[in-house]
């Protein structure tokens, strides 16, 4: 192990890490409203919606995340937008995320009980401050462990960015190992940087996850 090269190198990571957070942070936000969004649009637009919403998500979730980024950033360009690699990744990974999350919202939004709703609704509540107010309330302890969850992949995913150029924690490491000749120790540190990243969110989700579960055990008692 080459140390002294990591150590040499080691702001350039950083910069990248720096990076590759804010993008997911960014993309996560983007793609949380955009997914809500889309599943209040299915949950109470109807038939039509439903179908239009729903083949939407099937085309996002059915076609890798590398592709759309790539369909982003060049179609920009062939249309004759000005879209730089940032924006690029946070458009491409807010949508794809967006597809997603709006699942982890209607699976929680179904796995409150059908009489919530009517209870909201024959006390003169409309359809979207029942769900807003009653219905979603008590879907965050299905909703938001997985959110949590669905977070840590993003965070990894931005790794796809570097297709573009983009200069992320992978781009950057790819970049210092073509000018070194040296790939062992950088990526290993790169990998390193990524567990550490990760891990912590993983173990965050198993005690948010054990302490949603016991209040909705507790509410359900009750």
């Amino acid at each position: 192990m080459d140390w002294a090269l990591v150590v040499a190198n080691f702001p350039l990571l950083l910069r990248g890490t720096l990076t590759t957070i804010e993008l997911a942070l960014t993309a996560f936000v983007a793609g949380t409203l955009l997914g809500l969004l889309v599943a209040a649009g299915r949950t109470l637009g109807g038939r039509d919606a439903d179908l239009l919403l729903g083949f939407a998500v099937d085309v996002v979730r059915g076609s890798p995340l590398l592709v759309q980024l790539l369909v982003i950033y060049l179609g920009a360009s062939a249309i004759g937008l000005s879209l730089g690699p940032f924006a690029a990744a946070v458009l491409g990974l807010s949508i794809n995320a967006a597809a997603y999350l709006s699942e982890i919202f209607r699976g929680g939004i179904g796995s409150v009980a059908h009489g919530q709703s009517e209870a909201g609704l024959a006390v003169g509540l409309t359809p979207a401050q029942t769900l807003r107010e009653v219905v979603l309330p008590q879907a965050l302890p299905v909703i938001v462990p997985a959110m949590m969850g669905f977070f840590i992949g993003l965070l990894k995913d931005t790794s796809l960015a570097y297709v573009l150029g983009l200069l992320e924690l992978t781009r950057m490491g790819k970049n210092i190992m073509d000018r070194t000749f040296q790939p062992f120790e950088i990526s290993l540190v790169v990998a390193a940087i990524y567990f550490v990243l990760c891990f912590p969110l993983a173990q965050l989700v198993r005690i948010v996850d054990a302490r949603m579960r016991a209040r909705g055990l507790a509410q359900a008692h009750v």
